[in-house]
């Protein structure tokens, strides 16, 4: 913060006009009062608190009195913003949307340091990877200031540990908990630990802080999925969209989450403050799944008018159930070191952080089994959400496609996965107040940079050299599955141990390893990414107004090597080797201006620029290549960045002690957004369906944000512990792409509404929040056509949670998750076409927490 008290936290204002009017009186008695604040209250406190003093437009969310979220992970908690939506991965939130604006196309720091993402395809970092017990503070910089890095045309999201300086005194803190999936009907552990103190390290006071924490997360959880294909079929010589093919499926799995941290401070004077925290994060992801395929176009399409489809002699290869068995590792390790100096004339800080984040699946093995016997026929409704279907054999109604003893082993296919992030990243900054003599001047200048190593290697082998086997022999009981008839059960355990047991059995054929070596090499990169920038900001603060201006320079430097698929003039496919360089440099200027005409209203407004660069996936020469279903995903090296024009209004008004009312609008300007086109009539690759990057020709984004939280005391005394608040972004996205000329789409991953709302009470006992989470519809993926266009559709979720004080020592918790068990849907083309709907369940969770 600056020097004006105009912008002190509003808590300390507050502290300091309640000491000076009860001077006297205090003087008379030595009796006071205390005022607790606890709960939500604390949490909402803290927070409205750093927002107030904030330079630039910056949320945040607080951890309560006992250093809590209610929330399971740190994307969970950031979707409770405005402005902030999500996206789920088997009903956890797992990436953060700033301002409608892709995942990736955000940073993520975890004390002011650079973390990388064990994604092998997009710079997003999945932030359910964090546990909530390892944080403190959560912010979201929405308008970065020239002195932070300039890749966040979304926002900048930074996870800030707490301060050992922050607390009073020794605190432990502790949180048991078990949870219940109704889905699965499994209950699950949850737990969490924190210390902090202050020690007396050179003798007078104490000027060393420690904090240290960990925490473990297991969840057992199923879902329900039911996933269709749609393309153009021939029909009596004319083309007929059409379901070509529906996927049935069952998610068994375990995740767990172990977390540490650890944050050391020494303070040996008042003028020098070193630091060192460090940042363990690890994520097991065990899973199971069996499917079900129906390949319907393998048959004839016989009979079609629009709603009802006939599919006759689909044969019986066109008939697949599989079971896979993964498990998936992802560890971030983050260390950060660095010092602050004030010398009186002039303040200096630095630091250096290094990052290491690993991706590793190597148990990955899917068995795929394909039906014997008769060719069937099916009946296929389409046109109202999920197709449904009747299979025939003849005229007769059947389920022997649901019959394991009708099914023999095709082939094994494994893909172990290694991927490894290393991120070394440094910044030094100076900082003049009274510059050049004038008193209400600060100059800022500073150096920092980033140097990332990423190497992907993702395998896929193909075993069709397999024993003779029945899927009858690895049957089990049916799972409950709510969107599908899946028929009989298949224990992956018991096929992944035959597999194991005889694992010389099953070997490539000779005419497949060509095809296997293609397979193992073509989603191969190893890419490197050098950004150095440099900036200088001046800060001119008067007495009611604050302008920060000046401008950075980023310069950046990537190479990669990858595979890239060739498609001969004999129609033959090979992966050839290939080596990419990009430089190029970005003069990113900003204008930030916060005014507060008076002590209860704060406008704030802002012109930036920013940038992103594409993903290490997208712009690594790097394919996909899925012969069953002749589908290419291609990387593109020829990619350009991001860049875009930002344009933000702001305004708060501040009444009572917890009350503020925000609404703002802002603009973006970008050019060259990078959007997934899906070509089926790709000349390069005759007969395949391919998916690629590309640079859309313009893009923008029109918003209105608005925010008001309340103690509803101030409308009435009887309603003295109810808390409200609620918020809402409402978005205008274009994007235009030479591919579709004439045609404007929404930006992808871009929410157009999203809000939220709750209702909360709370005393020196009991406290309770309902919570309703709003994410409206988003485009997930552009086709050639608005037939091939895929879309998420919207997501309501509904949480509750409660506890019950004790004493400070010991409180009951209980939250109740999902309660109306909103699903995940897409679709494509209209929302009559479902793509994929899955089901997760509600989730109870109870325990205890508490502090000593």
């Amino acid at each position: 913060m600056h020097n004006s008290h105009k912008f002190m936290p509003r808590k300390l204002l507050l502290a300091i006009m309640a000491v000076s009017a009860s001077t006297s009186a205090l003087a008379q008695s030595s009796d006071m009062e205390e005022i607790v604040v606890y709960g939500q209250r604390a949490a909402q406190n803290k927070a409205l608190d750093e927002y107030r003093s904030a330079d630039s437009i910056t949320n945040f969310i607080a951890a309560d009195d006992m250093g809590q979220f209610v929330d399971q992970n740190v994307a969970e908690s950031l979707q409770r913003l405005p402005g902030i939506s999500i996206s789920r991965d088997q009903g956890e939130g797992r990436f953060v949307s700033v301002r409608g604006i892709d995942a990736g196309l955000s940073t993520v720091t975890i004390n002011g340091m650079r973390i990388g993402t064990p994604e092998d395809e997009s710079r997003a970092v999945p932030l359910d990877v964090i546990p909530t017990g390892s944080v403190d503070l959560l912010e979201v910089t929405k308008v970065p200031t020239p002195d932070m890095p300039g890749d966040a045309i979304g926002g900048a999201v930074n996870v800030r540990s707490a301060s050992a300086f922050d607390r009073d005194g020794q605190q432990f803190t502790y949180r048991a908990e078990a949870s219940y999936n109704e889905l699965s009907g499994e209950t699950s552990p949850k737990g969490q630990v924190d210390f902090s103190d202050t020690y007396d390290a050179f003798g007078g006071m104490d000027n060393l802080g420690v904090t240290f924490g960990l925490n473990y997360t297991e969840r057992q959880m199923e879902s329900d999925n039911v996933e269709g294909a749609y393309d153009l079929l021939d029909f009596n010589g004319n083309d007929v969209l059409s379901v070509i093919e529906l996927q049935e499926r069952k998610y068994a799995l375990t995740r767990e989450r172990t977390g540490a941290n650890l944050n050391l401070e020494l303070r040996p004077d008042e003028s020098t403050r070193y630091f060192a925290s460090a940042v363990y994060s690890e994520f097991q992801d065990a899973e199971s799944r069996q499917r079900t395929i129906y390949a319907f176009e393998d048959g004839d399409l016989s009979s079609f008018d629009g709603s009802a489809a006939v599919y006759s002699d689909i044969p019986e290869d066109g008939f697949r159930r599989r079971i896979r068995y993964r498990t998936k590792n992802q560890d971030t390790m983050a260390l950060n070191l660095g010092g602050e100096h004030d010398f009186n004339q002039w303040r200096l800080d630095y630091n250096v952080g290094i990052s290491d984040t690993k991706e590793r699946v190597l148990d990955e093995k899917e068995g795929r089994f394909e039906k014997t016997g008769d060719a069937l026929n099916a009946d296929v409704w389409i046109g109202g959400g999920l197709p449904s279907f009747t299979i025939r054999n003849g005229d007769t109604v059947t389920r022997e496609h649901l019959v394991n003893s009708n099914y023999e082993l095709d082939r094994v296919v494994l893909e172990p996965i290694w991927v490894d992030d290393k991120d070394v990243n440094f910044a030094v900054n100076m900082e003049i107040p009274y510059a050049f003599g004038i008193q209400n001047l600060t100059l800022k200048a500073g150096l920092d940079g980033r140097f990332k190593e990423k190497d992907s290697n993702v395998d896929e082998i193909e075993l069709r050299d397999v024993p003779d086997l029945n899927l009858a022999d690895y049957s089990m009981a049916p799972w409950s599955h709510g969107l599908a008839d899946m028929g009989d059960g298949i224990s992956a355990d018991q096929f992944m141990g035959y597999f194991s047991n005889n694992r010389s059995s099953f070997s490539q054929r000779p005419q497949d390893v060509d095809e296997n070596n293609e397979l193992s090499l073509s989603q191969d990169y190893q890419a490197e990414e050098d950004v150095t920038a440099a900036y200088l900001m001046g800060t001119w603060e008067m007495q009611n107004m604050q302008i920060i201006a000046g401008g950075r320079i980023e310069q950046t430097d990537y190479s990669a090597l990858g595979n890239e698929v060739v498609y001969d003039a004999d129609g033959n496919l090979s992966i050839n080797p290939r080596r990419v360089d990009s430089s190029y440099s970005n003069f990113l200027p900003g204008l930030h201006l916060r005014y507060e005409p008076t002590d209860d209203l704060v406008i704030r407004a802002a012109w930036s620029n920013t940038i992103a660069r594409p993903s290490f996936g997208d712009i690594s020469p790097r394919s996909f290549v899925n012969r069953e279903d002749l589908e290419i995903e291609a990387g593109n090296p020829d990619l350009d960045p991001y860049t875009s024009a930002n344009f933000d209004l702001l305004a708060d008004w501040y009444y009572g002690e917890t009350g503020v009312v925000s609404a703002g609008v802002f603009y973006k300007d970008i050019d060259d957004y990078i959007v997934e086109f899906t070509s089926r009539n790709n000349p390069v690759y005759a007969g395949y369906d391919v998916t690629q990057p590309i640079n859309g020709t313009k893009a923008s984004v029109k918003g209105f944000e608005f925010n008001v939280q309340q103690g509803l005391e101030i409308i009435d005394p009887a309603l003295t512990g109810l808390l409200a608040g609620a918020n809402l972004s409402v978005l205008d996205t274009e994007l235009t792409l030479a591919e579709r000329n004439g045609e404007d789409f929404m930006l992808p991953a871009a929410a157009e509404e999203s809000g939220n709302i709750f209702i909360g009470y709370e005393n020196e006992q009991f406290s309770t929040r309902l919570s309703a989470t709003y994410r409206g519809e988003m485009l997930d993926e552009v086709g050639d056509d608005r037939d091939f266009d895929i879309y998420v559709a919207s997501h309501t979720q509904v949480d509750l949670t409660a506890s019950y004080r004790f004493s400070q020592q010991i409180e009951l918790v209980a939250q109740l998750i999902n309660l109306t068990d909103e699903p995940l849907e897409l679709y494509q083309g209209s929302k009559g076409y479902t793509l994929q709907l899955e089901e997760y369940g509600p989730t109870f969770a109870f325990g205890l927490k508490g502090r000593f």
